[in-house]
């Protein structure tokens, strides 16, 4: 399990630390840049999963120039403003740079986690994936955001080891823990949209690269950790057919 990487950019040392540490406690890690040019330094070094920006840095709107730069390099990671700038002029300066939100200063608490998880569900294109139920996720090519309690946690898509149906849930055993999401197995699978992924049953489906042996006559398979999983005669003719190793 990953935690989201949060870019702040905030120039005031106090209100830096104070939201770093609120955040740090809801499972984000924070980077902090005090002007846009160390911010735009951050960018380029590492990845981030969202970006917090004030407006008014050190007496000028860099956050709005920063926004626009994002923009034009074609940078897709979704930002916000969090400001105490309130008058029009400056939101319809910001909005131009088409932010997932603006917050003002002092902000609610929840209001800002809840921010953060609409940019990401907007940046995926899935929206209403995350909600207050700890069972919903959104996922990327590369990662899973999955809720858990107040935050989202972010895990390799690449650690998932299996996903074994639970009625309606799906519960997905990867490396970090097991993680149970309200979707299907045929869209999760859609989602995924991963060769990786095999399904091997109505009720499972298997990490290829996690496969340590294949026992055809008994319909079984077993992982890397030893899980067994079964193999039905559907999905093992359809897997025998497609590779001709085994035929």
């Amino acid at each position: 399990m990953k935690k989201l990487q949060v870019l702040l950019l905030e120039d005031l040392e106090e209100e830096a630390i104070e939201l770093s540490s609120f955040l740090e406690e809801n499972e984000y890690e924070v980077s902090v840049a005090t002007n846009a040019e160390e911010a735009e330094k951050l960018i380029k070094n590492r990845f981030f999963d969202a970006i917090i920006l004030d407006i008014m840095i050190n007496g000028k709107p860099d956050g709005i120039i920063l926004a626009q730069r994002l923009n034009k390099e074609g940078i897709n990671i979704p930002f916000l403003f969090l400001t105490s700038m309130q008058g029009k002029d400056i939101f319809d300066e910001a909005k131009l740079t088409n932010p997932l939100i603006y917050l003002l200063k002092p902000y609610n608490k929840l209001e800002l986690l809840f921010s953060l998880e609409l940019a990401i569900e907007s940046c995926y294109q899935q929206n209403n994936s995350i909600s207050l139920a700890s069972e919903n996720a959104v996922l990327s090519p590369e990662f899973l955001f999955i809720k858990k309690k107040r935050s989202v946690v972010k895990v390799d898509v690449a650690s998932i080891n299996y996903v074994e149906v639970k009625e309606k849930y799906c519960n997905l055993i990867c490396d970090s823990g097991n993680y149970l999401i309200k979707l299907s197995l045929v869209k999760l699978k859609e989602m995924l949209s991963n060769p990786d992924f095999m399904q091997v049953h109505r009720n499972y489906l298997v990490n290829m690269k996690r496969i340590k042996e294949i026992y055809f006559e008994d319909n079984l398979i077993v992982l890397e950790n030893d899980d067994k999983i079964l193999f039905s005669e559907r999905y093992k003719n359809v897997f025998i057919k497609e590779n001709t190793i085994f035929r």
